[in-house]
């Protein structure tokens, strides 16, 4: 990369713990002002570890998903460049500055960056950056006029702030469930999906296996196939989806069946069952056996409220 004096070149920090719109806004403003923005994503496993246990995020987002969420949220801005940066070893925030300077201007100077302005949200930061990088420093909506949301907040309660959560990112929080209905209550995972202005998806399922779990016929393959679009159906409806998915099937009830036939579980139906882990299951059947109801709308209804 080719570095010239004449050449503005902006440097912003951040966890991106998740990455949300006020986080893109200082980007976005930053780099208006500059010809090189370069976003430097900090990761420190403990610390991560302890904002995730001190939070109510459904799952640790990881380093590669903070990555990821920056990479396709910029992915068409060819001045804006993003870099990893290793914190491990390093006395945690406020302190450690000089160590914590020392391991950036290393990245920067294998890379060949010359950094010639900082942009920061933290007014307390702002000496400290001039005092080791020795460059301008320019504070971006210090008091959140703009985009009035932290990090902290959505951590403590993603749902409640859904709509400053980056779109990149949203996928990731996506909590699933899934609806194991019967013959008569056979629409109700499509019910909820309506009542949470949300996605549904229609696995289908009914088309090959009956209520008695008896699977119509399918070879090994065809079970594979399922399994496998089922999946993109999946990845797919999350990017739409507000909050919550619903559907009424997953992969353990896919296994089972696979096994009833066949004999053996699947080991790729397993490791589906593993990765895509939904958090809610309800099974109908089983509500039967416990329950003597028959509004299984209602009987959802309470178990769903409560868990989310």
């Amino acid at each position: 990369m080719h570095v010239t004096s004449s050449r503005r070149i902006g440097l912003i920090f951040g966890k991106f713990y998740p990455l949300h719109c006020g986080h893109i806004y200082m980007i976005e403003k930053a780099s208006s002002e500059v010809d090189e923005l370069h976003i430097m994503l900090g990761c420190e496993m403990d610390r991560d570890l302890k904002l995730f246990e001190q939070s109510h995020m459904p799952k640790q987002p990881q380093v590669e998903n903070r990555l990821h969420w920056l990479q396709e949220t910029f992915h068409h801005r060819s001045s804006i460049y993003i870099h990893v940066l290793d914190e491990t070893g390093i006395k945690p925030y406020p302190n450690g500055w000089l160590d914590w300077s020392n391991r950036v201007k290393s990245i920067l100077m294998q890379k060949g960056i010359i950094p010639n302005i900082i942009f920061t949200s933290e007014l307390n930061d702002v000496e400290l950056h001039q005092h080791y990088f020795n460059c301008a420093v320019k504070l971006v909506d210090q008091n959140r006029d703009y985009i009035n949301i932290s990090a902290t907040q959505i951590r403590k309660a993603p749902y409640q702030h859904w709509q400053y959560i980056a779109k990149a990112a949203q996928p990731f929080f996506v909590k699933k469930i899934c609806i194991i209905d019967n013959k008569r209550d056979r629409h109700l995972a499509k019910q909820f999906a309506n009542i949470y202005n949300t996605t549904f998806i229609d696995s289908c399922a009914h088309d090959y296996f009956n209520y008695e779990n008896e699977v119509y016929f399918l070879s090994q393959q065809d079970f594979i196939e399922f399994a496998l679009l089922y999946a993109q159906r999946l990845n797919q409806a999350a990017q739409q989806a507000n909050r919550y998915l619903f559907t009424d099937l997953n992969f353990a009830r896919l296994q089972t069946n696979f096994e009833r036939k066949f004999g053996y579980q699947h080991a790729l139906i397993t490791e589906l069952n593993n990765y895509y882990n939904f958090d809610m299951t309800i099974d109908i059947q089983q509500l039967m056996k416990t329950e003597q109801k028959t509004d299984f709308f209602s009987s959802c209804m309470k178990i769903i409220n409560e868990h989310l």
